[in-house]
């Protein structure tokens, strides 16, 4: 079990108290000095041979602490060294005979050469005893008993020196063993204690358990009250008044030690009380967070699940419209047309998802950097206008707007401030029902500007508009609602607009009340230096008659590359197709085209490495390298670039985007 303080440190202390005192005593004896003895004060005296047994004790104790494993069982050898020292003096003194030069020191002797007490020799055999024992796991627990019996013993001693002339005086101290000795004894038992604190009756006191905790803090007053009340009550019997009689003593002995009984355990009760409490509210909140981390749990499982939903429905039409051109419709230019558009719509959409998908990964990580400019709020209500419109009139429903006469300026990124409100009123366009009216206003309040925009929709339940701008909060409906999306735009559109240093806000008076959102961002006074905000236009087409580029489009899907070739083809150009990296290269090398359109995730080598390798082949000769890929990150957008890609455009390829590209690079060529 881990234990909540380090003990060894107690254990490595006691023991070299223990061994100073020892050697403290050898040095007195062989210097003849009684200062260092203690004999000056006429009480008994540690002999020699017993501080040789504490030397053995305490190297026991130190070695036995050592990570070494050799080094620590050459302790046990120590251990057995001080039992020996105890059990010969015990004989000896039993037996009345004594080697030379050894004799025996009764009474008041001073020879070098004494033998211990019995009762100092019994110590020593039971301290030595739980120094070998300790080290064996099986044993912890014994060892520790006999530690604990010497060290009690070591402390009833010196309350023996407390109370001269007295018969615990004749018991004890009278019989031999000296103050300096029941002091080592006391150490070097608090030495055995602490040297296995993960083990044995130690780990009640040292674990990290709030039980273990309480005990070490009612372990001092519990040892200290009694002795003091013991020091307290003796001191009282000798100076008492004669005519208090000796059971007037005991009893008043008895109710001061019942009050620091009582008081010792209130506090443990008081302690046990407020760890309760403690645990009570630890209990509570691992329950809450159990209850949010599966309400987190279902909420993803219902937006994988919407995920899934919003991704199949797209593909449903696209799937249906690639069977009527490939039959049905291959000979009605009319119907064709029509078709195509079902297929172009869907997958704009599927390119939202994915991209809304990834907008909220790179806000929440952190990954989005505002390009900060003065933008004039007008013109991105415009441009965001102009991006919802179709949906708007697909729906039937009536825009209000109510814009102010003058600029109403920000510092900010005009492209996501578009993004916020293009996404605020497309989700007003959503659950707003067919014919309504979706009204966007833009005012200034101070030193803020308020854009709001309202819908009469169904409105949002009362226990839904905490965690509105939470992911996956829509997602908690039903996947069979009528409303697209994954629930992701209003997310996206809280990190954005805290990224410019304001704040949005949803209200609603309830179901079928409708629901307003409003964006607050801080305003700027200087107009100079106005950023126009549009949408995005599409580039000029191709002119009819102009000269045919050479383009070579590589990407081990051959779908994906034969459709792109196709639509190339249909535009003028003059169009190859490899699929793998190797042939590639040697075709560039053989017959350089005017482009390259490169997929990153070839086989073999992928784009970047072929980009790389076509420049060095290449030099100043190089065509133009267009890298069409599915990774969009940043981080892969800069790779590239890095690897030498002129452009980094992100599959499905925007066709009016990469003919912009084609074109400016056939204008360049001449």
């Amino acid at each position: 079990m881990r234990t909540s303080f380090s003990l060894p440190p107690v254990a490595a202390g006691a023991a070299l108290a223990c061994l100073l005192l020892a050697i403290v005593t050898l040095a007195g004896w062989g210097l003849h000095s009684a200062s260092l003895i203690g004999a000056a004060s006429g009480s008994p005296q540690m002999y020699p041979v017993t501080a040789a047994g504490f030397v053995c004790a305490a190297a026991s104790v130190l070695l036995q602490l050592h990570p070494v494993r050799p080094i620590a069982r050459a302790g046990r050898v120590s251990a057995l060294l001080a039992v020996a020292i105890g059990v010969g003096s015990a004989a000896m003194r039993l037996s009345g005979w004594a080697p030379a030069p050894l004799s025996f020191g009764l009474g008041g002797a001073s020879n070098a050469w004494s033998l211990p007490a019995p009762l100092t020799a019994g110590l020593l055999v039971v301290l030595g005893a739980s120094l070998a024992l300790v080290g064996v796991r099986r044993t912890v627990g014994i060892a520790q008993a006999l530690a604990a019996s010497v060290l009690l013993f070591a402390l009833l001693t010196i309350a023996g020196f407390a109370a001269e002339d007295t018969i615990l005086y004749q018991l004890l101290p009278g019989r031999g063993t000296s103050l300096r000795t029941a002091l080592a004894f006391m150490l070097a038992a608090t030495g055995v204690l602490a040297l296995r604190p993960d083990r044995g009756m130690m780990v009640a006191l040292a674990s990290s358990t709030p039980s273990s905790r309480t005990l070490r803090r009612l372990i001092v007053p519990l040892v200290l009250a009694p002795i003091a009340l013991g020091m307290v009550a003796t001191a009282a019997v000798r100076t008492a008044d004669p005519a208090i009689d000796l059971t007037t003593m005991i009893w008043l002995f008895v109710w001061g030690l019942l009050v620091i009984l009582i008081a010792v355990v209130w506090r443990f009760a008081y302690q046990l009380y407020r760890q309760d409490r403690i645990r009570g509210m630890a209990e509570r909140e691992r329950n809450e967070a159990l209850q949010a981390l599966r309400l987190a749990d279902e909420r993803k499982n219902e937006f994988l699940a919407m995920l899934a939903h919003e991704l199949r429905n797209p593909l449903a039409p696209i799937s249906t419209a690639a069977s009527l051109l490939r039959s049905v419709y291959a000979s009605d230019p009319d119907r064709v047309r029509r078709t195509s558009d079902i297929i172009a719509r869907q997958v704009d959409h599927m390119v939202h998802l994915i991209d809304d998908l990834l907008d909220v990964s790179r806000v929440t990580r952190g990954m989005i950097e505002l390009k900060r400019e003065r933008v004039d709020l007008r013109q991105v209500v415009g441009a965001a206008l102009e991006q919802v419109q179709p949906l708007l009139d697909a729906r039937r429903q009536r825009l209000r707007t109510g814009l102010p006469d003058s600029g109403v300026l920000v510092e900010g990124d005009a492209k996501r401030l578009i993004q916020v409100l293009a996404n605020l009123v497309n989700n007003a366009a959503k659950y707003t029902p067919e014919e309504g009216n979706v009204h966007v206003s833009l005012r200034i309040e101070g030193a803020q500007a308020v854009l709001a925009v309202r819908d009469e929709g169904i409105g949002i339940a009362p226990d839904l508009l905490p965690d509105i701008f939470g992911l996956f909060t829509q997602a908690r409906r039903t996947p069979d609602r009528a409303e697209g999306g994954l629930g992701l735009g209003l997310a996206l559109v809280r990190n954005l607009v805290e990224l410019h240093g304001g704040r949005v806000r949803a209200d609603s008076a309830g179901p079928g009340q409708g629901s307003t959102f409003t964006v607050t961002l801080p305003r700027v006074e200087d107009a100079s230096a106005v950023v126009s905000a549009s949408a995005p236009t599409a580039p000029a087409r191709r002119a009819r008659g102009a000269r045919t580029s050479s383009v070579l489009v590589v990407d081990d899907n051959a779908d994906s590359a034969a459709s792109l070739a196709l639509l190339l083809e249909a535009q003028g150009y003059g169009v190859d197709v490899e699929h793998a990296p190797a042939p590639a290269l040697r075709r560039v090398l053989e017959e350089p085209p005017d482009a390259c359109i490169l997929d990153i995730g070839l086989p073999d080598m992928d784009g970047r490495e072929l980009a790389r390798r076509i420049r060095a082949g290449l030099g100043e000769r190089t065509p133009l390298l267009i890298a069409l890929t599915g990774y969009g990150s940043d981080a892969d957008r800069q790779a590239a670039l890095d690897a030498g890609f002129d452009h980094y455009l992100v599959k499905p390829a925007n066709i009016q985007q990469l003919e912009a590209l084609l074109a400016r690079s056939q204008a360049s060529l001449g």
